[in-house]
């Protein structure tokens, strides 16, 4: 039986109100379809009057610390998020039919704070009973593409010229450069390999652990391959290798939805270090974004250096959340989950 205002998915493809919430909801996060969430243990949906889809739960159950607790599901980066089309008064009234699935504690997060979904969820969430813990993690660093583009001195003349001299130095450490584009819609399994292989040369190859790689790990990889499989999510992810000869020697790869290009992974071989061929490639890609119409590049967290001096400033803060029913146990838990910023 199905609780007042909510409906469970666990059959593979059961996929539509996802995709339908994420097609109303904000273009910008136009990517959290359903098989963006690939591998959640279970789904849960939130429904108004006459059946209107409200807000995409996407589940996974983990261990934090003192508790087991369902988290919302997703990749790590651009952000784990609730796709959701509803005002406050509709997903408050919804979400205490969802009290069993949802749990006592939940968390959300990574996330954008001032992300305009995220603030219809939680302020639902917290007329619905849960307090809501926050905990820093950070600060993404963002171009603003429309006005640096606009300004027309970006890059500006002496970075241009840099530019050109790393090419000509990095022909001269092999042959010809040539540079791949793709989107999910025609990337190859060639591709993906050339991927690997940066990583692999790359400082992340020489980690104990082996880093946090997104094509080197398989797990990674077949999860950015299973996303190419649904039709309108695979055109948002984007991509560029930077070859030297027949060596692979720098990628950029994200998602791109609405007017905003997030990045989730750039890398390059350290033996071309000296002449930067991660930033030649990016520069290349900020263009190509530039004359599509992109207004904001979303570039993560950390890395200040490199990303200021080629025009990134501090965005939104990068936070964490934890969804608490029970005043008593928030107060437990409040101490805990903040300080662990």
């Amino acid at each position: 039986m199905l609780s007042e205002g909510m409906e469970q998915f666990d059959r593979p493809g059961s996929d539509t109100a996802f995709d339908t919430l994420a097609e109303r909801g904000d273009a910008r996060r136009g990517f959290l379809r359903g098989q963006w969430f690939t591998g959640a243990d279970r789904r849960v949906v939130a429904y108004g009057d006459a059946g209107k889809p409200l807000a995409g739960f996407a589940l996974v159950e983990r261990r934090k610390g003192p508790l087991r607790l369902a988290e919302i599901a997703g990749c790590y980066w651009p952000f784990r998020g609730v796709p959701l089309d509803a005002t406050t008064e509709e997903l408050a009234t919804a979400l205490p039919g969802m009290g069993k699935d949802l749990g006592w504690v939940w968390r959300l997060g990574p996330a954008e704070a001032g992300d305009p979904a995220l603030d219809t969820l939680v302020s639902a969430a917290q007329r619905a009973g849960w307090q809501v813990l926050t905990r820093q993690l950070g600060t993404v660093y963002e171009l603003d593409l429309a006005a640096l583009n606009a300004s027309g001195d970006w890059p500006s003349a002496k970075t241009q010229r840099k530019n050109r001299w790393r090419k000509r130095r990095l022909e001269d450490e092999g042959s010809a450069i040539r540079t791949e584009v793709f989107t999910g819609s025609d990337w190859t399994a060639g591709q993906r390999d050339a991927m690997a292989a940066i990583e692999a040369a790359s400082w992340l190859g020489g980690l104990a652990d082996g880093g946090d790689t997104k094509f080197r790990d398989p797990a990674m990889r077949a999860y950015w391959e299973a996303l190419c499989a649904d039709a309108a999510l695979a055109p948002m992810l984007f991509g560029r290798v930077m070859w030297i000869g027949e060596i692979p020697a720098a990628f950029t790869f994200g998602v791109e939805a609405g007017d905003t290009r997030y990045y989730i992974a750039n890398n390059y071989d350290e033996r071309f270090t000296r002449f930067g061929p991660g930033r030649v490639l990016l520069y290349e890609d900020f263009a190509r974004a530039a004359e599509r119409g992109i207004a904001r590049i979303s570039w993560g967290l950390g890395d200040a250096g490199y990303k200021g001096e080629m025009g990134a400033v501090p965005g939104p803060a990068m936070v964490d959340l934890l969804f608490v029913r029970r005043g008593l146990l928030a107060t437990l838990l409040r101490r805990w989950w903040e300080r662990k910023a």
